[in-house]
C-alpha cells in the first residue's frame, strides 16, 4: 500500500511559552496525532467552522518565533483571512490559539465528567 505524500507549508509564528507548552502537551496526549502539523490542520478546519464566533487576535509581544508546518490548506487560510480581514500568519495564529483554548476546555469537561460519572450499583 503506497503512502500518500503530503506537501507541507511552513509558517513562522510567535507563540507564547504557555501556548507552545499546550501544543506539545496536546501532541503527546492525543493518540490520534502523529505529527504536529495535524494539530494545525485541525485548528484551521475548526476555526473555519467557527469563524463567525471567533475574533482575530494579534501575535504576542513576548514569545519566540518558531517554524511550524501545515498541510496545504491555502484555500481555507484565505477564507479565514477574508473573514477576519488579516494576513495568513495572523489567521493561522488565531486559529491555533483559539483551538488550543477549545481543546483545553474540552479536556476539563471530560475530566470533570469522569469524576462525576455515576458508579454502577451492583
Amino acid at each position: 500500500m503506497a503512502k500518500e505524500k503530503k506537501s507541507l507549508l511552513q509558517f513562522t509564528l510567535k507563540l507564547s511559552k504557555d501556548e507552545r507548552t499546550q501544543l506539545k502537551l496536546l501532541c503527546a496526549a492525543d493518540y490520534e496525532i502523529d505529527f504536529q502539523y495535524q494539530i494545525f490542520d485541525a485548528a484551521i478546519l475548526w476555526a473555519l467552522e467557527n469563524k463567525e464566533t471567533l475574533i482575530a487576535i494579534a501575535n504576542p509581544k513576548h514569545g519566540s518565533n518558531k517554524s511550524y508546518y501545515i498541510c496545504e490548506r491555502e484555500l481555507y487560510i484565505e477564507r479565514l483571512e477574508t473573514c477576519w480581514d488579516c494576513n495568513a500568519t495572523r489567521a493561522v495564529h488565531t486559529a491555533i490559539v483559539h483551538y488550543l483554548k477549545h481543546r483545553q476546555r474540552l479536556a476539563k469537561i471530560t475530566s470533570i465528567a469522569e469524576i462525576v460519572k455515576p458508579k454502577n450499583s451492583s
